[in-house]
């Protein structure tokens, strides 16, 4: 071989893996600029989703953060993993998914959120079922304050209401078992089950001084949604049960047909309605008031902070407004109540409302369960907090116990206000501050019955109590 040819062979030899070096350093810069392009532009796609999808009824995280594994020492869990699995008495109830279920649940509840929760998916497929309208069980919103299971309101014409159940009632035993410290879903489990069977609720209810047994035969409970009339002297009055999937639609309906008989008033029956979805609830705020912003939401994302306003079509912008609330009225019935306050467009009468006012996005997870995270608070037009407050009424009814059986206190001293020049000066007197509730001159007393949610809503319309 001459000099020149092993020269040749001797400079491809150095300049070959070197040119080869180049040309992958540069093929894996310009593949990482893209991926971080595709990063970026997916960032800000979520976060674009995200705000879009404010009155969505679940959404996704709009940055997903990933927790680096070398800053969490997870040593000790495994260590107690294995040790329960070789030394733990009752080998039958080690099951590895149900560990693993109890491990996701420990860490939501390290949050000390009552209303952050993990739901395995059967919690997940029974909490899409009772948003649907339909299931079997006993018929009550449900919330959770201070570790115990508080009973918002039974359902119109439910086993729960039948039996006697109440609003404010804490549930102390379900079937002889202790409800303390046990999460919302476990007790919403515990509570339903197939029609015909039997559950017992031990509660504690105010003024009495031992715990009350309550047998409840669970039935199919259908969520009731709008019922209406035209009284004698043309006020239409609205009861209102719950702010759901059809809410919406169906009071449209019903606004369709009381515009056709030209009433001089409306009363809104909010009372015992323990909420839904936040957007249902807005648009039948635009039947009332248009263009308004109706609720603000305060967050710790972008995302998850701003003001929700009305449409502009709305039926009913003129007429004379009163909402009915009590301490059932709880979530969307408070966003309802506290816009009405606060854009001075009608009279709130009855009792203090529930207080139930952080705002809840449902995740779904790719193993089939949900995420259910609290992600803001509601606050009224002018700022108040509802969460714990909950709304005061204008106007305060205490019943009356030697009142006529069958008279509703609270509607007749509506209807004796609506529409007249004493309504509308206690509306000008402003919106009452919390816990100083204005006293009504014609019934002795004032009422404070709140306690402290996603139905939740659900995203920021999830449905945040719970109906077993």
């Amino acid at each position: 071989m001459s000099h020149y040819q092993r020269n040749v062979r001797f400079i491809l030899f150095l300049v070959l893996p070197i040119l080869g070096f180049l040309l992958g350093w540069s093929l894996s810069q310009k593949n990482n600029d893209s991926l971080g392009q595709e990063f970026s532009r997916l960032e800000e796609s979520q976060e674009t989703i995200t705000n879009l999808g404010l009155n969505a009824e679940t959404s996704r995280p709009a940055i997903f953060r990933k927790t680096d594994p070398k800053a969490v020492d997870l040593s000790t869990f495994w260590e107690v993993w294995h040790l329960a699995e070789a030394n733990f008495l009752r080998t039958e109830k080690f099951d590895t998914q149900s560990q693993v279920n109890g491990a996701i649940k420990g860490l939501v509840e390290s949050l000390d959120d009552p209303y952050t929760v993990y739901m395995t998916p059967k919690e997940a497929a029974d909490f899409e079922e009772s948003m649907s309208g339909e299931f079997e069980g006993v018929g009550a919103e449900i919330d959770r304050r201070n570790d115990q299971i508080i009973i918002v309101s039974p359902l119109k014409n439910s086993p729960a209401e039948s039996a006697g159940l109440k609003s404010g009632d804490i549930i102390f035993q379900i079937d002889e078992e202790p409800t303390f410290g046990i999460t919302l879903e476990e007790a919403v489990t515990r509570i339903r089950g197939p029609k015909g069977e039997p559950v017992i609720l031990t509660v504690i209810r105010e003024n009495e001084r031992k715990p009350i047994d309550i047998t409840i035969v669970r039935d199919n409970i259908v969520l009731p949604t709008i019922e209406w009339k035209i009284n004698e002297d043309d006020i239409a009055i609205i009861s209102l049960y719950q702010f759901g999937n059809n809410a919406a639609r169906d009071f449209r309906i019903a606004v369709e047909e009381i515009v056709l008989k030209s009433p001089k008033g409306i009363v809104v029956d909010l009372r015992n309605n323990g909420g839904g979805l936040l957007d249902a609830c807005i648009k039948i705020l635009s039947e009332f008031m248009k263009d308004e912003v109706v609720v603000r939401t305060e967050g710790r994302r972008f995302g998850d902070t701003g003001d929700l306003k009305t449409g502009r079509d709305g039926s009913l912008l003129e007429l004379p407004l009163v909402v009915l609330v009590n301490e059932g009225s709880a979530s969307a019935s408070e966003i309802f109540a506290g816009a009405v306050q606060d854009l001075d467009r009608g009279l709130v009468v009855g009792r203090k409302t529930f207080g139930k006012g952080s705002v809840q996005n449902v995740i779904p997870l790719s193993n089939g369960a949900n995420l259910k995270i609290t992600v803001s608070e509601w606050l009224t037009p002018k700022g108040r907090s509802i969460q714990k407050h909950g709304i005061d009424p204008h106007v305060v009814v205490e019943l009356d116990e030697g009142a006529p059986e069958g008279v509703d206190q609270v509607l007749e001293r509506a209807l004796s206000l609506i529409g007249t020049s004493e309504m509308y000066e206690i509306i000008a007197d402003g919106v009452p501050m919390p816990d100083s509730g204005k006293k009504d001159a014609k019934v002795s007393g004032v009422g404070d019955s709140s306690s402290e949610t996603d139905k939740a809503l659900d995203a920021s319309e999830i449905k945040e109590n719970e109906t077993p």
